[in-house]
């Protein structure tokens, strides 16, 4: 099975402005069920300079930079994956097998240094008691625990979508009972945090058969479970993450996953107008 993405991404600016260098995050990630076919940027005005890199969290970046001034930023990224139809995202044993208990870490020390950026969290009293509860009535089984922790969050609040990029809020949203997946997202890792777990946003894209258009840009969860790495939970659709999402970007902070980043010069106001189109073809 092939993916097909295209994302195009314009920027309009009121008067004509000089931009600082911008930073691309738009490669997916090779994965064990992912593989990345075709990779292309096109970016207008043409850039005075170019360079691929990989940021600390081994994302794949692009930095550009510009020489002249413009009042429009249109970046467009084509790309082509294959996937393993049917791919299981459970096919993994915890290694080694802990159940999560209050006071008691999962990880080994070496890695609970690695792991702390990803264990980091500040939540109200209200916040781990929902999450605890969840854990605890699955008697401290991790994936038990996790599926029924993304079932019940589907369930419980109400998923809208936006456009416009902003930071989330953990606590703003548990208190609506309401957000967009990127707050939803955010949200998850803090509770799955502060119940002893290593958590971190994930941005990408995910297919859906009944859109024919209206893709966007979406964001999840990792949990970081010994043995298995990073395992993807969706709590905007209440289940593990399958063969249908792309991950591109991955962080301890959403703010290193924003699909462009940058400033400029000038007084101008911006408008950015984003269009995700995304199209399988079986193989």
């Amino acid at each position: 099975m092939r993916f097909k993405i295209t994302h195009h991404t314009r920027y309009l600016y009121s008067n004509t402005v000089f931009l600082e260098p911008h930073y691309l995050r738009f490669k997916p990630q090779q994965r064990g069920s992912l593989n990345l076919v075709h990779f292309g940027l096109n970016v207008n005005p043409e850039p005075a300079g170019i360079s691929h890199g990989i940021d600390a969290e081994n994302n794949s970046v692009t930095q550009i930079w510009f020489s002249d001034e413009t009042d429009f930023l249109n970046i467009g990224a084509v790309m082509e994956v294959s996937v393993t139809k049917g791919y299981e995202p459970l096919s993994f044993i915890l290694d080694p097998y802990k159940k999560l208990e209050t006071g008691k870490s999962v990880y080994g020390q070496s890695m609970l240094h690695f792991l702390e950026p990803y264990l980091q969290s500040e939540v109200s009293i209200e916040i781990k008691s929902y999450v605890d509860t969840i854990f605890t009535e699955n008697n401290g089984e991790i994936i038990a625990g996790l599926y029924a922790f993304a079932g019940q969050i589907y369930k419980e609040w109400k998923h809208h979508l936006v456009k416009e990029q902003s930071n989330p809020d953990a606590e703003n949203c548990f208190r609506k009972k309401s957000g967009s997946c990127r707050d939803l997202a955010w949200m998850s890792i803090a509770m799955l945090r502060s119940a002893g777990l290593a958590a971190r946003f994930v941005s990408g894209y995910t297919y859906n058969a009944e859109l024919t258009d209206g893709h966007e840009l979406h964001a999840w969860v990792e949990v970081y479970l010994p043995g298995a790495g990073w395992v993807g939970i969706d709590p905007s659709a209440g289940l593990f993450v399958h063969e249908n999402y792309i991950p591109v970007c991955a962080s301890f902070d959403p703010v290193n996953t924003m699909p462009v980043s940058g400033n400029y010069r000038g007084d101008a106001d911006s408008n950015m107008e984003p269009t995700v189109e995304i199209e399988m073809f079986e193989e």
